[in-house]
């Protein structure tokens, strides 16, 4: 690194500077949303879950969500997977596997969290997120726990995302199931190689989903079953401890240190301009830095304190366009029939919304962390 670009320290950047970013950003992500749930019948992580995770996030800074946008999505995406419930039980019917049933989940953790009571600890299963959760478990492998199955680079191209969304669904809903694979897990993330940003991310939200799953069972089995009320203690004690101390709540220290060796390689990766790579031999582009810093700020939020994790929140706003959108050029061939969803750039609609997605969810976690993590 060296250092911050001219024009980067040209526009001091402030919290409401970043806030109207993302409310820039959100309008033609749900118009896009929007437009496609009328046209087409199939489901997708960029005009379904990631418009919605970027939402959801959204409305941790302030900026509400519309309810009924969300359930037409909710509701679209219930409907193409119960089609297929017993295909599903079968470990049959998902476009896409584990990739497209995570992120499925996902969406449905994002929409569980932004409708459900105040305060409640445990997050509402949607409709149809049993039958996803049952053909996760029904596919997994002990020695590839959860596999892409078609190679379409940037998003859909790594096992480290498959297996992180996989990771992440099992450990809010069936913790006890994951943990019954997680020996298995651990082994297989001590062999495989990240080689992409893609891979790098959801390598780091992988491991860290995993951890931490791990850490709060151990901590549950440590108190009385009964009564009830002391888990309802523990949550909640375990749940700010979080949010006050992020990461010291891991138990073993050498989990911790491979969480930072992870951490470290993000960092040295990072390129001159403030942003990173699809690949190590590529430029910067909003999808691969809107990704990466989602996350760095999912794992160690306090990082937004230090200049090398903010350059990534200058390089993502320098590069907005003023239509609220970020553009990525599309290194992948189409397998569908063109569709104009409303979303800017032509062919490279589907990816741009992604990063768009990615970038709102990043800057996001970004005012979050400065508004609630002190220096």
């Amino acid at each position: 690194m060296t250092g911050i670009p001219n024009s980067l320290m040209a526009k001091p950047v402030t919290i409401e500077r970043v806030k109207i970013a993302v409310e820039k950003a959100l309008d033609p992500i749900v118009k896009s949303a929007t437009a496609y749930v009328e046209e087409k019948s199939c489901f997708t992580c960029h005009h379904q879950a990631l418009p919605v995770m970027a939402a959801s996030n959204a409305e941790l800074i302030g900026i509400k969500a519309d309810r009924h946008w969300l359930e037409l999505q909710r509701k679209f995406t219930a409907d193409f997977f119960l089609k297929r419930k017993a295909d599903l039980a079968q470990g049959r019917g998902v476009p896409g596997g584990a990739f497209t049933a995570g992120y499925a989940l996902a969406q449905f953790m994002s929409t569980s969290q932004l409708t459900e009571e105040q305060g409640n600890d445990e997050s509402r299963r949607l409709e149809g997120t049993n039958e996803l959760l049952e053909y996760l478990l029904e596919i997994y492998r002990p020695e590839r726990p959860w596999k892409i199955n078609t190679i379409r680079p940037p998003l859909e191209s790594s096992d480290f995302t498959a297996t992180g969304l996989a990771i992440a669904a099992l450990g809010t809903f069936e913790r006890e199931k994951l943990m019954e694979r997680v020996n298995d897990i651990r082994k297989w993330y001590q062999k495989t190689k990240a080689v992409s940003a893609e891979d790098r991310a959801f390598q780091l939200m992988g491991w860290y989903w995993l951890i931490n799953t791990q850490y709060y069972q151990q901590a549950l089995r440590e108190i009385p079953a009964w009564p009830d009320d002391n888990r309802k203690l523990l949550r909640a004690r375990l749940r700010k401890q979080g949010e006050k101390r992020p990461n010291q709540q891991l138990g073993n220290q050498a989990d911790l240190e491979q969480l930072q060796k992870m951490i470290s390689t993000l960092k040295q990766l990072q390129l001159e301009d403030g942003g990173w790579g699809q690949t190590d031999t590529m430029q910067s582009d909003a999808y691969a830095t809107g990704l990466i810093m989602t996350a760095l700020l999912t794992v160690q939020p306090e990082l937004i304190h230090e200049e090398w994790c903010s350059q990534g929140v200058d390089y993502l706003l320098e590069g907005q366009k003023k239509d609220g959108t970020w553009h990525v050029l599309t290194r992948s061939k189409p397998i569908q029939e063109y569709f104009e969803s409303g979303f800017p750039h032509g062919e490279d609609q589907f990816i741009s919304i992604s990063a768009s997605c990615w970038s709102v969810i990043a800057l996001s976690k970004s005012i979050h962390a400065r508004l609630h993590l002190r220096k």
